[in-house]
């Protein structure tokens, strides 16, 4: 019989065990498989609006004003909406071949965990995920993720609920 692989952990992974904060691992193939996280997901029977894509902001143009908005890979962010609801000028995507520079993660394994402890960027959260007890993130790897407490998570992060559309 053939061992079975023993997968390591992720920094993300560890800061969870670290916090006693219980999650289930999950890796996904989408992208060997010409699929879509989304369509992976809902594959496995995960409500798409529980899984959660992060996405990095800049503000007012400014090299030092990041903030992280999470939201379900279904919706869409207005980054007008954004901005006005926290008073700020503008807020645009942050360049996208500076990510790794920018939070330590390369595009698609963003996560709230690692980037609120290695950055301590602000973490915000899509008010609509307030009606899923449990939600996926990115486990700071591409194509892995951890599901868990929204609640636990939110908490975790220093997290705050945003209007983004």
């Amino acid at each position: 019989m053939a061992k079975k692989k023993k997968i390591k952990k992720t920094n993300e992974e560890r800061i969870l065990d670290q916090h006693g904060i219980e999650y289930q691992e999950m890796s996904f193939d989408w992208l060997n498989l010409g699929q879509t996280a989304l369509t992976e997901a809902e594959t496995a029977g995960m409500p798409a609006k529980s899984i959660l894509k992060t996405i990095v902001l800049q503000a007012n143009d400014s090299s030092r004003d990041y903030l992280v908005i999470c939201l379900p890979l279904e919706h869409e962010i207005d980054l007008k909406v954004v901005a006005a609801e926290l008073g700020k000028k503008q807020v645009h995507l942050a360049d996208n071949k500076k990510l790794i520079q920018i939070t330590g993660y390369v595009h698609g394994a963003n996560t709230p965990i690692g980037i609120n402890f290695k950055q301590g960027f602000p973490i915000y959260f899509d008010e609509r995920i307030k009606d899923f007890p449990e939600i996926s993130v990115s486990a700071g790897k591409v194509g892995r993720s951890v599901r868990m407490s929204q609640k636990a998570l939110v908490e975790l992060v220093n997290g705050k609920y945003l209007k983004v559309e």
